[in-house]
């Protein structure tokens, strides 16, 4: 079987009200749920091949749940924030560095003999910025390097075994632009002039892609691992931002990615390839415009198969983790 995650930053199940999700036009998620019910308080829907799980997201710790525990326990299976104590912001700190290196869901499966990747493609090499005290790692990404995966490139976009983050390029190419721009403005050193040769060797550009185009890649190279992740965190952007049209473009822009996925899994399921989907979140906001930070709500677990996969039944996001290396390790006939 070859599973993947889409993770969605900042999705969460709120009401109509203010809600990007629920003014979106959403085809695709509508036809696997039957209807336009990526909202509210749905405890479980089924519909065909799909079940929507709500999951908390709060992990009995008071306070509004933050990214990187939330992220760290979705994971790693374990409970960050109740490690912490409380619910941390932004990157991870030593303590929860601790708990992704140890138990982050990339090393479970290689552990157990299972091909893993990272989909998501680096706009610039992480390790000389690492080196150059310049970055502060996302949990995803020391999930990624703390089981020794190697992260996608620019040339990886190019050969079409890559998503950038934003799904269509766009941000990729702006940056690449401004980039280049600053460079050439710089006086001539030795290791400037060594950059732009770099630069100029690699100079083709990125493609601007439909997102069902982005969304058919993913698929085609999940294809080629047990466990693919890739990670979208426009909505905790526009979330925070209250931008409510770029917030419904955000969240059609994913229901299409999400449509080219679809196109290519459920195309493989006559050839008796075996693909199946988990859509979820660690914390709300996007769905709740009348607040720019997170929210209290429940995050969504939209698991899908293209042959009828029995999902554990899923309340927290403490059990994804554990439940995909279940259902990888052949588990999967598990009365929901």
């Amino acid at each position: 079987m070859h599973l993947s995650m889409i993770f969605v930053d900042g999705l969460g199940l709120g009401s109509k009200d203010n809600n990007p999700v629920f003014l979106a036009r959403t085809p695709h998620l509508d036809r696997l749920l039957g209807g336009h019910f990526l909202w509210g308080e749905n405890p479980e829907i089924h519909h065909n091949n799909c079940t929507l799980f709500s999951l908390d997201a709060t992990l009995g710790i008071p306070g509004i749940p933050q990214s990187a525990t939330g992220q760290t326990t979705l994971w790693t299976g374990v409970n960050a924030a109740a490690l912490l104590g409380y619910h941390l912001r932004g990157f991870p700190n030593a303590g929860l560095k601790e708990i992704i290196q140890k138990e982050n869901i990339f090393k479970k499966l290689i552990a157990k003999g299972k091909k893993v990747t990272f989909a998501n493609a680096f706009f610039r090499d992480i390790a000389d910025l690492i080196k150059a005290g310049q970055i502060n790692l996302s949990a995803s990404t020391l999930c990624a390097l703390n089981a020794g995966l190697r992260l996608r490139t620019k040339q990886d976009l190019l050969a079409g075994k890559a998503v950038f983050q934003d799904i269509t390029n766009e941000i990729f190419r702006q940056r690449e632009a401004l980039r280049e721009a600053q460079i050439k403005a710089q006086q001539k050193t030795q290791r400037e002039a060594q950059q732009e040769k770099q630069l100029e060797e690699t100079s083709e550009e990125v493609p601007i892609l439909q997102p069902v185009i982005a969304g058919q890649r993913l698929a085609r190279l999940s294809q080629e691992y047990d466990f693919t992740l890739f990670e979208y965190f426009q909505t905790d952007l526009r979330g925070h931002k209250r931008q409510l049209e770029k917030a419904i473009t955000v969240i059609e822009t994913l229901d299409e990615f999400l449509g080219g996925y679809l196109s290519i899994a459920e195309s493989a399921a006559l050839s008796g390839l075996k693909m199946a989907l988990i859509l979820t979140s660690d914390h709300g906001n996007i769905e709740d415009l009348t607040t720019s930070t997170h929210t209290l709500n429940k995050v969504p677990a939209l698991c899908w198969s293209n042959f009828g996969l029995k999902w554990p039944r899923l309340q927290s996001i403490t059990d994804v983790t554990p439940a995909i290396i279940d259902l990888l390790d052949g588990k999967y006939k598990i009365d929901s």
